[in-house]
């Protein structure tokens, strides 16, 4: 594995295939960015491999066609808004014969972006299982998998790596790390990756912008909070670490000197609370409906500062 923090869950899975106790349905779960899907890859390669079953050579046949995403043998699904159709088209992929050997593995990418139908539709398919096929289905945090589909999966859940780690390994790959990485790691959910590409990208000066007009928000003052996260959907979710930190500080879970910006004085940890659940609804919402105007649907959420 190229990421060293999946190291242990890799460890765990690769023992299992070694074992021939790999389960027939995996659902992987943890924070964006955390190579989720790399590992889900890394795994059906490993599966489909032709020469061990332990890790895959990546010289084989089967490997090669892995890497070039063109094996039978693997299904990859991967929309944005997956439809109930994609999941019958699934089912009927694992009920055919293998043409390259005798196992099969599907990946769904996003488990959080099926609807109800969908849901219901993968449950059945993997309600009949069919012999030598595996699932491995990813789940991104804070959302959680339908527990009719959690029951039905092996759950491996993929833990954020320490503060320290995260700023090691960023030396190690001579990234600069600065006085504002705790404030960088909270917003980039612990990823390595992503705090890679925040400093990469130089993004700093547009967080501390978004944090400003934050801070206008909870005060009740005219702010440009929509108009930045309409233009930039990822700034909805800096959005929830902020409402997260200043809930945190309210009741004293965080160290204010650490994070002192997100203090709040004209407010209550209530406050913070309904508007945070406002958030995760309206976080939900977009997932099913991309063309939201998600700037309008703030305004709910804002208006609690103002009562």
């Amino acid at each position: 594995m190229s990421s060293p923090w999946l190291s242990q869950a890799w460890k765990q899975l690769s023992h299992q295939l070694n074992e021939d106790s790999f389960p027939q349905s995996l659902l992987l779960r943890g924070e964006k960015g955390l190579g989720k899907l790399q590992l889900a890859k890394f795994v059906a390669k490993t599966i489909l491999c032709s020469e061990q079953k332990h890790q895959a050579c990546n010289q084989c046949h089967s490997c090669q066609l892995v890497r070039s995403g063109a094996h039978g043998s693997l299904f990859l699904l991967e929309q944005e808004k997956p439809k109930v159709d994609d999941i019958r088209a699934l089912s009927l992929w694992a009920n055919q014969t293998s043409s390259f050997g005798s196992s099969k593995v599907a990946i769904i990418s996003d488990i959080s972006l099926l609807n109800s139908a969908s849901n219901n539709a993968l449950l059945k398919t993997l309600e009949e299982p069919v012999a030598s096929t595996h699932f491995i289905l990813i789940n991104h945090l804070p959302f959680k998998a339908m527990p009719t589909i959690l029951s039905r999966c092996q759950v491996l859940s993929l833990s954020t790596p320490e503060q320290n780690w995260v700023k090691q390994w960023l030396v190690k790959q001579k990234v600069r790390v600065d006085e504002n990485f705790a404030l960088i790691y909270r917003f980039c959910n612990g990823s390595p990756i992503q705090v890679k590409e925040f400093y990469r990208e130089q993004q700093f000066s547009q967080l501390e912008q978004f944090i400003h007009q934050y801070q206008l928000m909870v005060d009740a003052k005219p702010n440009k909070l929509a108009d930045l996260i309409h233009k930039q959907a990822s700034c909805l979710q800096w959005l929830g670490h902020c409402l997260t930190l200043s809930f945190s500080l309210t009741k004293g879970l965080a160290a204010e000197g650490d994070f002192p910006q997100f203090a709040v004085t004209n407010t209550t940890d209530k406050t913070i609370d309904l508007a945070y659940q406002d958030w995760l609804n309206l976080v939900k919402q977009t997932e099913e409906y991309p063309g939201l105007n998600v700037g309008q649907q703030l305004y709910p959420l804002f208006a609690r500062f103002k009562d």
